[in-house]
């Protein structure tokens, strides 16, 4: 638990460190972790519901899913043509969802109740 806090603290702080700075490629918001000039999706419903994940994205290549809990290791890794993916052995936590689509990839925070 104290890895957990220490971890988000040091995320925080450097997301606003980032922000003042206007040097790295964060978004301006610190609990969203897209990185600008990535691939741009979408995952929903976030928090996830009946342990089904939705991917949106603009084009139908192939996703490399990994999913990271905060302690950065890797719980999941999927590669899927399909617009959804099945999340039920995660337990509840937040986690680091990323995508990887046509040599580009994208980062987003994802809860699970």
């Amino acid at each position: 638990m104290k890895q957990f806090y220490l971890f988000t603290i040091c995320l925080f702080s450097f997301s606003l460190l980032a922000n003042e700075a206007e040097c790295l490629p964060f978004n301006t918001d610190p609990f969203e972790i897209t990185q600008q000039n990535g691939l741009e999706f979408s995952i929903f419903p976030n928090p996830v519901k009946n342990e089904r994940l939705y991917i949106k994205t603009n084009n139908s290549a192939e996703k490399h899913i990994e999913i990271f809990n905060v302690l950065g290791e890797r719980k999941l890794e999927v590669f899927t043509f399909n617009e959804s993916i099945y999340l039920g052995e995660l337990p509840s936590g937040i986690y680091i969802f990323k995508l990887e689509q046509d040599g580009k990839s994208g980062l987003k925070r994802l809860v699970i109740p």
